[in-house]
């Protein structure tokens, strides 16, 4: 492969914010719909993987050697709410510049946290007296009692796969938040200009999309994304 900051055009001085515009501006002509090809593609996304993170960018530079750090399914997860959120800001009717819009995203995650919280609480619960209803059931005779246990046994597999499921989408939640960390959507976002910022904000929820679809990470959103949420500060 070739040297990896000459894949993104930049010197080997450059700050972190320099790597991820960078790759924004060059992934819009080096990906194959847009005139680009796959092997160019490919090549852009392990350089930016490799020089955004810390630890991979000290060891390339001292040896110039590398591996690839590819996101997971956690984290391709964590990749598909944060496009999801991205999508809301973009297609909402609202003047962006007059946005916080980073608070915005994160505001709308922790109250998906918080709904999934309430789900595990009221499923717990429901195994407390599942529990109880379950100690209280005498057998009258052999055959009916085998077929009532039967149901009690599919409501309590039931309720702990919800369980299950509720926190395993708060870790993916959690670590979206942690990962918005690292990004700013205005260096002045009261004096940016809507169109521009609007700009950014699509550039990056093309780059999250890309990034997961090139890796096989993104998993269906059903699994990722709370369902019957209450209405979040996008509506």
């Amino acid at each position: 492969m070739s040297d990896l900051y000459k894949v993104l055009g930049l010197k080997r001085s450059v700050g972190r914010k320099d790597i991820h515009k960078a790759y924004r501006r060059k992934a819009k002509t080096a990906h194959p719909d847009s005139g680009g090809t796959v092997e160019a593609f490919n090549e852009l996304v392990t350089a930016y993987a490799v020089l955004s993170d810390a630890k991979t960018r000290a060891k390339y530079d001292e040896t110039g050697e590398f591996e690839t750090p590819r996101p997971d399914n956690f984290d391709g997860a964590a990749i598909e709410i944060i496009a999801e959120k991205l999508g809301l800001v973009i297609h909402a009717e609202h003047d962006l510049a007059a946005m916080d819009v980073g608070a915005l995203i994160k505001q709308a995650i922790r109250q998906d946290i918080a709904d999934r919280e309430g789900s595990i609480t009221h499923q717990k619960r429901a195994a407390e007296r599942l529990a109880a209803l379950r100690a209280r059931t005498t057998h009258k005779t052999q055959g009916e009692g085998i077929l009532v246990t039967r149901v009690l046994d599919w409501h309590e597999v039931a309720i702990q796969n919800r369980i299950k499921k509720h926190e395993e989408a708060v870790q993916f939640l959690e670590r979206a938040l942690e990962i918005l960390q690292d990004y700013s959507f205005a260096d002045s976002p009261g004096a940016a200009e809507a169109e521009e910022v609007t700009g950014a904000l699509n550039d990056i929820l093309v780059a999250l999309d890309e990034l997961a679809a090139v890796l096989n990470t993104s998993p269906s959103r059903a699994d990722a994304m709370p369902q019957g949420a209450a209405p979040t500060a996008f509506g």
